[in-house]
């Protein structure tokens, strides 16, 4: 006997019910599919439209082109994907293949990702991401950045967790603030308090100078970096040495506190 095989043209919606095997699973609903092509051998639906919608709850998978395998709950898109859970987590990107049921996703081709926070929005762009939608989490890879508010953070990898407002950054990662600019082996952003640390061949630049430190705090409600760990800051010809400094960027001040050098060239 062959395989029985379903095709729907212009189909505005199609319920793929829990099958006998799965009668506890959540049903998956399609939306706006121009056409639907189901395999009872494999358990698959091929879907197209313009775009097509699959919907479990409130995760909802949109792309030009999508293959769903009901089985497994996972799922093939291409062509202007975009993956949405509720009104606080979207991922757009050119292609993407996860799990609805566990609703995570793998999104290939100019990925971005809009988070809604109790900060505003906050942006992930990237050639590639792992998302877990239930936690929130995106792990981003092949030079990522992140942006809020007027701050932006670019590095090789870079996980955010939309949940707890926290972005952490390896290799060589960089961030800006208008004129400055902060390098390290490693940072975190913690969004909530405003509040970004790092470590690791600490340098921070502004057009008034440059100082270097094993670590540093960024404050940057207050607009305050606090360097520690042999420290050495030199704005113009002058230089200042010191356990720790903080600097007041927008004010131009700097406070050294523990044992200090000063050299001042007149």
């Amino acid at each position: 006997m062959r395989p029985a095989r379903w095709l729907v043209w212009g189909a505005a919606a199609v319920l793929l019910a829990a099958w006998p095997w799965s009668a506890w699973a959540q049903a998956v609903e399609v939306e706006d599919a121009l056409r639907a092509t189901y395999e009872a051998a494999s358990d698959t639906w091929w879907l197209e439209g313009d775009p097509v919608r699959i919907r479990r709850g409130d995760l909802v998978v949109e792309a030009r082109t999508v293959r769903y395998r009901a089985r497994q709950g996972e799922f093939e898109a291409t062509g202007g994907v975009r993956v949405q859970r509720g009104a606080e987590l979207e991922v757009r990107a050119d292609r993407a293949e996860g799990s609805v049921r566990e609703g995570r996703a793998v999104l290939d081709g100019g990925v971005h990702a809009a988070y809604l926070t109790g900060q505003g929005t906050v942006r992930l762009a990237a050639p590639r991401a792992h998302v877990d939608f239930g936690r929130r989490t995106a792990r981003a890879s092949g030079g990522a950045r992140v942006s809020w508010a007027d701050a932006g953070l670019e590095a090789q990898e870079v996980l955010v967790d939309g949940g707890a407002e926290v972005a952490v950054a390896s290799g060589d990662p960089v961030v800006r603030w208008r004129e400055v600019r902060l390098v390290a082996g490693a940072m975190r952003a913690d969004l909530r308090a405003q509040v970004l640390k790092a470590e690791g061949g600490v340098r921070l630049e502004d057009p008034e100078g440059v100082a270097r430190g094993h670590e540093a705090e960024v404050l940057w409600r207050e607009r305050v970096a606090i360097l520690r760990g042999q420290v050495v800051a030199r704005r113009g010809t002058d230089e200042l040495r010191a356990d720790e400094v903080r600097y007041a960027w927008e004010r131009g001040v700097l406070a050294a506190t523990g044992r200090s050098r000063v050299v001042v060239h007149p």
